[in-house]
């Protein structure tokens, strides 16, 4: 894994936010050093990351770097 994909060191009240809007919102929060945003697919490049999601049994995190 890519040196720019590290988990934020956060202080507990930090977690303690996070972890109120993830139940405000019903949903999962990560958190990370800043350096990723969030790649735009292809209608094909979301079917072919689906299909693989689906085959491993698992949700993958798709990004790129700065």
């Amino acid at each position: 894994m890519d040196d720019f994909l590290k988990v934020a060191s956060l202080s507990e009240e930090d977690v303690d936010k996070i972890r109120l809007l993830e139940k405000a919102t019903g949903t999962h929060i990560m958190a990370f050093e800043p350096g990723l945003k969030v790649a735009v697919l292809s209608e094909d490049n979301l079917e072919r990351i689906q299909e693989l999601e689906s085959e491993l049994g698992a949700t993958l995190l798709v990004f790129k770097s700065k």
